[in-house]
């Protein structure tokens, strides 16, 4: 089995045991790093580094919601699970791509869900991974791709993190590799992954992206590029609210 690097973010010291021994429990291999502060691990989270975040939404300072919120502006997209008392921040675990929300006392059957999951969101990762370009191939996630723009004989990646390659291609030849995910076709010279749109300018007609950036829409597939990225919404809200149940 592979092993999962999973962070723990929580101040009360009983409640961090108790989450490590479900961990521990769950029989995965695991390599768990804890912090008691959101501040202590901001400074060590990083692109790639953890497979699977639990954090603590009452934590002294900076507290669990701003702590994730900026982790997504980070472009780091590992599945997060809160753990709190209460659910005056489900709305929140939404907005933030959180997978998982979990009351105290966290229980065995919502840790091991949380960990199946980061399982399977690794494992697909490691299937997605796209190579691109002969003479300078680039290797990326599908997941970690925001959107691809075309200018002349050359493509823009722009990715999670602020990354950014340019090489030479065509996004005919390109959507093929991506038809499989999440993503739509919403101009010639653009095409853009539905899971980083931000919202959508009628008056510009542009694909507002996460981590900034905007994707032209043709004015002929403005109904379908909207109707794209709700059916998308719609799709992504109900499988985060089978999750959660």
């Amino acid at each position: 089995m592979e092993q999962l690097n999973i962070a723990v973010c929580e101040d009360d010291r009983a409640d961090l045991q108790h989450l490590c021994r479900l961990i521990t429990a769950n029989g995965a291999s695991a390599n768990v790093s804890a912090f008691e502060t959101g501040e202590d691990f901001l400074a060590a989270c990083q692109p790639d580094r953890f497979d699977l975040i639990f954090m603590d939404i009452y934590l002294d300072g900076l507290n669990g919601v701003e702590t994730v919120r900026r982790v997504r502006s980070m472009g780091i997209t590992a599945p997060v699970a809160f753990i709190t008392i209460s659910e005056d921040f489900a709305m929140d675990s939404y907005r933030l791509d959180v997978e998982k929300y979990i009351e105290k006392p966290a229980r065995q059957e919502k840790v091991d869900e949380s960990i199946a999951l980061a399982l399977r969101k690794k494992e697909e990762r490691r299937i997605d991974m796209i190579v691109w370009g002969r003479r300078e191939p680039v290797e990326f996630s599908a997941a970690q791709l925001r959107y691809v723009e075309q200018r002349e004989h050359f493509l823009t990646f722009y990715l999670t993190g602020g990354r950014v390659w340019r090489r030479k291609g065509k996004l005919n030849d390109l959507e093929p590799l991506l038809a499989k995910h999440s993503f739509f076709r919403c101009h010639k010279s653009y095409l853009v992954n539905l899971n980083f749109v931000l919202n959508i300018d009628r008056e510009q007609m542009v694909f507002q992206m996460k981590e900034g950036g905007n994707a032209y829409i043709r004015r002929e597939t403005f109904y379908r590029a909207k109707g794209a990225w709700e059916n998308w919404l719609f799709t992504s809200a109900r499988e985060k609210g089978e999750a959660n149940e």
